[in-house]
């Protein structure tokens, strides 16, 4: 499709399984118009291709995913040769064919970034987030019931195959870790870790990636409902939490064979946990474009000041060129109109994933019956979430030594054994 990337690009194993599949949708004889045998095909009856526009609205999927894009780009006569897979750049890039000072001082069409139209994107990288069980976020959002603060955390789990989707996978999350943070009732940030390091590698062991983030934006009102303060009428993600998410997704990006960078795009997903239009407590699963990706990298995207639904291009000074970022808006008169993105309504940038559990919940780590406490989760500065010895032993009383492994599946308690100090298991 491209030329081979001058490194040597080592793919995930959900996607090295994705492109040997067919990805072709049979598609059943019609009785009336089919006149041939059972082992022959006609036109009305030819299987249907995973981009395929009728079949994908027939089953309301929204977008193809993104083996069904490369299936795509990759068809017709050229064989995908006039379209290869390719990274954006807004920044100049100077190149040994430019006969000129750097810029501000001389810039040519060799080293000039293109402008950019923002498009919806058709594809999307995962097509599915599914949380093994509901007691998973459960125990996430136990703090906020407690404290009224947000909350932040990373979603570790792996990456399976969605068969709703065709050649679609889905981030099945097993488990929420909880990074240091400042949070507030309207705040949250969330801080450097020391254990970064511990926590990757034991959930490499076990087989787990990180597979996105998770925050809450909740406003309790009376009766356990909580505000509905998010959707059409306002917004789905402010500009800030979707430069937030394209920078995570530049810090997790998807290896890919089909690109000379050897990378594009990212696995990476953001959940909100808001209110519904119900006022009930509500999951929102998304990723950000790639164009938007490009924008947060180069470092050209800001929030604005009072609007959260708007982003702001920043314009070129003496140190950095910024190319034109426009976008298509519909003007009082039904006309399409090409605007500059100063300001720049984020929608265009977003990508809505579906977030679900499954009706027989799943288990990596193990859930408690009866009337066992869970270990306390780390980083949670209540009384009530205190880690510390004497936690960890009331903890462990309430299993037989038989049923150890059971106590030692959690992922907190894991990672507090690792990394307490009377006996750091680690080393």
């Amino acid at each position: 499709m491209s030329k081979v990337p001058s490194v040597v690009v080592v793919e995930d194993d959900i996607d090295v399984e994705l492109s040997k599949q067919d990805g072709s949708i049979p598609k059943s004889k019609d009785k009336v118009n089919c006149q041939h045998g059972a082992n022959s095909q006609c036109v009305q009856c030819i299987p249907y291709d995973p981009f395929d526009e009728e079949y994908l609205r027939e089953h309301k999927i929204k977008f193809m995913s993104f083996h069904s894009y490369i299936r795509k780009m990759a068809g017709g006569l050229s064989k995908g040769k006039f379209a290869p897979l390719k990274s954006i750049s807004c920044k100049v890039e100077p190149s040994s064919r430019c006969e000129h000072l750097p810029y501000p001082h001389g810039m040519c069409s060799k080293c000039q970034p293109s402008a950019i139209t923002l498009n919806r994107q058709p594809w999307r990288h995962v097509d599915s987030i599914m949380f093994e069980n509901p007691q998973i976020v459960e125990r996430f959002l136990k703090i906020w019931r407690e404290s009224g603060n947000q909350r932040g955390g990373w979603l570790y789990g792996r990456y399976e195959l969605h068969p709703e989707v065709p050649l679609g996978m889905k981030a099945v999350v097993c488990a929420i870790y909880e990074p240091p943070q400042e949070t507030s009732k309207d705040t949250l940030k969330l801080l450097p870790d020391p254990k970064e390091e511990v926590v990757e590698e034991i959930t490499a062991n076990l087989g787990l990636r990180r597979v996105g983030w998770i925050f809450t934006d909740l406003i309790p009102l009376s009766d356990g409902k909580v505000k509905c303060s998010r959707g059409g009428e306002t917004h789905f993600l402010s500009a800030q939490e979707i430069i937030t998410a394209a920078h995570y997704q530049n810090t997790f990006p998807n290896k890919c064979k089909q690109t000379d960078e050897g990378m594009f795009g990212s696995k990476f997903t953001t959940v909100c946990v808001t209110g519904n239009k119900e006022n009930d407590v509500h999951m929102e699963g998304y990723q950000v474009s790639n164009q938007c990706m490009a924008l947060v990298k180069d470092e050209i995207l800001v929030p604005t000041k009072d609007a959260p639904e708007l982003g702001y291009v920043i314009e070129s000074t003496d140190e950095k060129y910024v190319p034109d970022v426009f976008f298509m808006e519909i003007d009082k008169y039904k006309n399409e109109v090409k605007k500059v993105g100063r300001p720049l309504p984020v929608e265009y940038l977003l990508i809505d994933v579906p977030v679900s559990s499954p009706l027989q919940p799943l288990v990596t780590f193990a859930i408690l019956e009866g009337d066992r406490t869970p270990f306390a989760v780390g980083n949670r500065l209540l009384e009530s979430s205190l880690q510390d010895f004497n936690s960890f032993a009331q903890y462990m009383s309430q299993f037989r030594s038989a049923e150890f492994l059971t106590a030692v599946s959690d992922l907190h308690v894991l990672i507090f054994m690792a990394t307490q100090d009377i006996m750091p298991l680690r080393d």
